[in-house]
């Protein structure tokens, strides 16, 4: 029972985080933290302690290639907290599944995004805004980790 609690709280504040990443473009670390939080919880509450240390490796990892990639202007900072927050939920046998759902979803979100941009300019209607708009790569993050969870 509890576990499945956490896991809906897993997967509402995912949601939250990339409802929010669509209307700010950032995450903020509040909502990383508290996912985090919830992650480690439930990695306790389903693997134990032992499984609590394998999915903070993960965590880890995915933090550091994702501050990486922050540094050199691939991703935002809010999206590689996000990633590590939700890598605290899994073990290191999931991690290629997150990561290779989470890169399809990027991959969805970032064609979703260009054909809404065309449409948007053929409409005659195209500001400025439109055309630097960011790719809220927290939505990936998001489907990646749901579905990681709900299917591996």
């Amino acid at each position: 029972m509890i576990e499945q609690g956490l896991l809906a709280a897993i997967l509402a504040i995912a949601a939250g985080g990339a409802a929010w990443d669509i209307a700010k473009r950032r995450i903020p670390n509040w909502l990383c933290a508290l996912l985090a939080l919830v992650c480690a919880l439930y990695s306790f509450q389903v693997f134990g302690i032992v499984g609590l240390g394998w999915a903070a490796l993960h965590s880890v990892i995915a933090l550091v290639i994702g501050m990486g990639l922050f540094a050199i202007g691939a991703i935002g900072g809010g999206d590689a907290k996000f990633y590590a927050a939700g890598a605290l939920a899994l073990q290191l046998n999931q991690a290629l599944a997150m990561f290779a759902v989470t890169a399809f979803s990027g991959l969805v979100v970032l064609i979703v995004m260009v054909l809404g941009r065309r449409f948007v300019a053929r409409s005659g209607y195209a500001p400025a805004e439109l055309r630097r708009m960011q790719l809220p790569y927290g939505v990936a993050i998001a489907l990646g980790l749901a579905i990681t969870l709900l299917r591996f």
